[in-house]
């Protein structure tokens, strides 16, 4: 609870409006709602919108909180991940360029979702090591302070 206790409102707000705008983008162009630039393949489910909405939350966040340094391969490769979990299978040109179009309904159409809970796994396990790791140098510098503080008194 500390670590997210010394995350300021404008770090909450700016990662609320970088989740809403990763959502609201990463939505239509999978084209999980209808609109007219996008036509999906594949049907979508339940677990298309909950897979966009964990990866959009973990993309505002990890964004949004600002942090000495951070992983950003393995957040991208998590990204990649959650993106090919709630993505159309047959619409990804991506995937279309390396496998054809029956392989990806057949082998990878079954396991997409299973693709897209490791992403955000793998997401949220970076997300939690900046999280720590923005702790540890903020408790540093407190420290740092109060014995700087300390030692100017005596």
């Amino acid at each position: 609870m500390k670590i997210l206790q010394q995350i300021s409102i404008r770090e909450k707000l700016s990662s609320l409006i970088i989740a809403s705008s990763a959502f609201l983008l990463m939505g239509t162009m999978t084209a999980l709602w209808s609109n007219p630039y996008f036509i999906r393949m594949t049907e979508e489910n339940v677990w298309d919108y909950q897979i966009l909405s964990l990866e959009a939350l973990l993309i505002g966040l990890f964004f949004g909180i600002r942090a000495p340094r951070c992983a950003t391969k393995k957040a991208g490769i998590g990204g990649i991940f959650g993106f090919f979990g709630f993505g159309c299978s047959v619409c990804n040109k991506f995937l279309l360029l390396l496998f054809s179009s029956t392989f990806i309904l057949t082998y990878f159409e079954p396991v997409r979702h299973y693709v897209g809970v490791l992403g955000i796994l793998l997401f949220s396990h970076v997300l939690l090591q900046k999280l720590l790791l923005r702790h540890a140098v903020l408790c540093e510098r407190s420290f740092n302070g109060e014995v700087d503080a300390g030692s100017k008194k005596m």
